[in-house]
């Protein structure tokens, strides 16, 4: 489980016009309690709320060697 307020990373897929897709990954505050696989949604340091999947190749949110430290004030930084 992971919780709400917790510093996460989801995958999401971009197509441009060329029909080539891109899968990018983006880093922010999960707005709501997920498990990995699920879709949620995340608000990022600009302040954007994007959703996207939690992906799975991730073992632990909460280690500090799958993302770093969660410093979440480190995102408020301008």
């Amino acid at each position: 489980m992971i919780k709400k307020g917790s510093l996460i990373e989801v995958e999401n897929m971009c197509f441009f016009n060329n029909k080539k897709a891109v899968k990018i990954f983006l880093r922010g505050i999960n707005l709501k309690d997920c498990e990995q696989g699920d879709e949620t949604k995340i608000i990022m340091s600009t302040g954007h709320i994007v959703s996207g999947i939690v992906p799975e190749r991730k073992y632990s949110y909460n280690s500090s060697r799958a993302l770093g430290r969660n410093v979440k004030e480190i995102l408020y930084i301008k």
